[in-house]
């Protein structure tokens, strides 16, 4: 007996199987993605945060006191991502700031604190 082409059985059983294997990796290519865009967001949120103590380290001591002695907040948009910044100076002692910037986004909140000696 010969055959002319696929029967509707050889047909159900090759789409089961590709199924099989396909949904899986549709699957790890999605959780992948997710996590590229929220580690993308991670790092331009520290990027965002170091960029801010640099910006105050380059200051002289009384105006990084007297601008951020209370808490900022404000708003910044970078790479397609919605941060809230906020920044405070703390004085410690009489010779030493305590600098506090956190920045807050979809997937977490990045806080980096650093001291700033007068010398």
């Amino acid at each position: 007996m010969r055959s002319e082409g696929y029967t509707l059985i050889e047909i159900i059983v090759a789409v089961t199987i590709l199924t099989i294997i396909v949904a899986p990796v549709g699957t790890l290519l999605s959780q992948s993605m997710y996590s590229n865009i929220k580690s993308k967001e991670i790092i331009v949120a520290t990027a965002l945060a170091q960029d801010k103590i640099e910006e105050l380290k380059a200051l002289p001591f009384y105006e990084v006191l007297d601008k951020y002695g209370q808490q900022h907040d404000y708003t910044i948009e970078s790479n397609s991502f919605s941060f809230l910044r906020s920044v405070q100076a703390q004085k410690e002692s009489a010779n030493l700031l305590k600098i506090t910037v956190k920045v807050k986004g979809d997937n977490g909140v990045i806080n980096i604190v650093t001291y700033r000696g007068k010398y």
